[in-house]
This record gives structure tokens, sequence and C-alpha cells, in this order.
């Protein structure tokens, strides 16, 4: 009987060096492993949207076939659930009497905002669907536009 208890105690025991092992090993994994991404904290992102001219094209807008028009800047980036303010402002002289628009023409910040010229406008929303949405100018394409770019988790 001794023996066989002996025995007995004995796989027990490695059984046990095993176990404990195993879960060394896992928790060893488990601290290897990135932490979860947490979601940024959202904020208010204001951006100054503003109109220009490209005074190389312009000299040669008829030649090209183009027109000399920009926005500065050109892309927009926030995290999805960000507040955005957007200044926008028309930046030609009022004599042009030149319009420009914000537009966004589809999807979840479709927007339309047209300015005569010397005119500003103040545009918010919140970013709530992630993704790439274009913003042109519909008086002046294809050289007026940008993106917004809603980063998502």
């Amino acid at each position: 009987m001794t023996s066989t208890t002996s025995r007995n105690g004995l796989a027990y025991a490695s059984i046990g060096i095993a176990l404990a092992a195993i879960a060394i090993s896992l928790a060893a994994w488990f601290m290897q492993q990135p932490a979860p991404a947490e979601a940024p904290v959202p904020q208010t992102r204001e951006f100054y949207l503003l109109t220009q001219v490209d005074e190389s094209v312009e000299a040669m807008e008829d030649e090209l076939g183009i027109p000399p028009d920009l926005f500065f800047p050109t892309q927009m980036t926030v995290n999805k659930g960000d507040k955005v303010i957007v200044h926008f402002y028309n930046l030609e002289p009022e004599e042009t009497q030149e319009h420009h628009t914000f537009t966004i023409a589809s999807g979840a910040y479709q927007t339309h905002n047209d300015l005569n010229a010397g005119e500003q406008k103040t545009i918010e929303f919140a970013a709530s669907e992630a993704g790439v949405f274009d913003y042109i100018c519909t008086y002046h394409p294809p050289t007026m536009r940008g993106q917004l770019v809603v980063l998502g988790q």
C-alpha cells in the first residue's frame, strides 16, 4: 500500500507542477499581449477653411482649362466622436462677387454652404461616422477640393 500511495502522491504532485507551469506560461503570454487600444477622448476640433488662388495657374487659366482656385487646408482629420467646427472663409475680394462653396455631397456630413466674396460661415457637426468624405467647391472643380478624414474604432 505504501508504494501505491507514494505513486499516487507523486502523480498528483507531477500534475500540480504541470498545471503550475501552464499557468505561469499563460500569465507570461497574456503579459506580452498589447493592451487593447483605448478609444480617444472626444475633443472639439476647429479648422479654418480658406479659399485661395494659385497665381501660377491663374496666369495660365485659359490655356490649362482649369480654375486657379484651391482650398486650404486640403485635409481635415478628426476622430469619431469629436465635435467639428469649420470656419469657412471666402477670401475673394468683395468687388469680384466670386462665390465658393463648401460642399460634402453625400454621407453623414452632407452639407452645402455657398458664400459670396468676403463672407464667412461657421459649420458645426459631430463626427459620428468613420470614413473619408470629399469636400468640394461646386463652382471650381476639379481643383478646389479636399477630404474630411474621420478616424474610427
